[in-house]
């Protein structure tokens, strides 16, 4: 009996006894990793504490409980938890902080496809601060911006992981930039409790793209708040669809920005889905107001496509906690 709940399995075993598809899977997800670079290895050591390095759902429902009690000011009892995950996690390289938990707990989830956005992100990053004066653009973020980040940030990592049993079936695909083929299906399916996961994070993800635009300001030579054509007000403004346009030319940041189907938003955001009786496939309009043509896209490519998403807003988090750490800006956790 399949009972492996973190790999999507072909359709023709779907309901089969006494399959283990996820050996062939492992195999595949070996060759993707090469792609990355060598691979990381260690010396087995039978006496080590084992730790599941894949159960992210229950470290992040205790980096949640850290997280609230800093942020209701219970930062005795909020350091004690960091311990305790310290000890049971990271026994080799203790954790520093709440915000020091959160960078290695999201650079876990990021997979190595996503790995290698937030080097290329932090390169260009550190290469726009060497050449320009970003010290007016990290004041007004310390003061207008990251509170509200983070808030947001925080709300959508409590979402994913609420629904963590079907995003896990592709979220190890996902890191590794492994696409499903056409026989691969979810062999769990509660469309209900994602289906307006898309469209949410979506609103995040887009809302949350103002620092690249303002940092490509920068590197273009200008004030943060100028942009080519525009006002810091008026790109505020800016349907979520259009903010990523400002910084199109700015192949590093358009690169993390891949997965942003303003369609597939909007049937997510205002709940113009339908699936099929065999919870297979969904179908929804495109169109403004969902009255363009029918479009299809499988169970399985949408929780795929949701965690790319999500995997994307991750990168933003560590490319926002590093330039906090390294700008004595108030970390938001602690």
């Amino acid at each position: 009996m399949n009972v492996d709940a973190n790999f999507a399995v072909p359709e023709s075993m779907a309901d089969q006894d006494f399959t283990f598809h996820r050996v062939f899977q492992m195999q595949e997800m070996v060759k993707a990793a090469e792609k990355y670079g060598p691979l990381p290895s260690t010396k087995f050591d039978p006496k080590a504490p084992r730790r599941p390095s894949s159960d992210y759902s229950s470290e992040w429902k205790q980096l949640k409980k850290a997280v609230s009690l800093m942020a209701n000011t219970h930062s005795k009892l909020a350091l004690r938890k960091m311990k305790q995950a310290s000890d049971e996690h990271y026994s080799d390289h203790p954790l520093e902080s709440v915000s020091d938990w959160f960078i290695r707990f999201t650079m876990k989830l990021l997979g190595r496809k996503y790995q290698s956005r937030f080097k290329a992100l932090l390169k260009e990053f550190s290469e726009i601060r060497g050449r320009h004066d970003v010290e007016p653009l990290f004041e007004h973020y310390e003061a207008n911006m990251v509170e509200d980040r983070f808030a947001r940030y925080r709300e959508i990592y409590t979402d994913f992981f609420s629904k963590y049993e079907q995003f896990s079936q592709v979220i190890f695909r996902v890191g590794l930039d492994l696409r499903l083929s056409d026989d691969l299906v979810a062999s769990s399916v509660q469309f209900d409790a994602v289906k307006s996961f898309y469209g949410d994070a979506f609103e995040v993800f887009a809302g949350s793209v103002d620092l690249l635009a303002m940092m490509n300001n920068v590197k273009n030579g200008r004030s943060f708040d100028r942009f080519e054509t525009l006002t810091l007000g008026k790109y505020l403004k800016l349907d979520n669809s259009s903010k990523f346009n400002p910084f199109a030319d700015n192949s590093v940041f358009t690169e993390l920005c891949e997965e942003r189907d303003n369609q597939l938003r909007n049937a997510s955001h205002h709940k113009g889905f339908r699936i099929d009786g065999d919870g297979r496939k969904i179908t929804y309009r495109a169109g403004k107001g969902g009255t363009g043509e029918a479009q299809d896209i499988t169970y399985a490519e949408y929780l795929y496509r949701s965690v790319s998403l999500f995997l994307q807003i991750c990168v933003l988090v560590c490319i926002e906690l590093t330039v906090c750490s390294g700008s004595d800006i108030k970390l938001p956790f602690d």
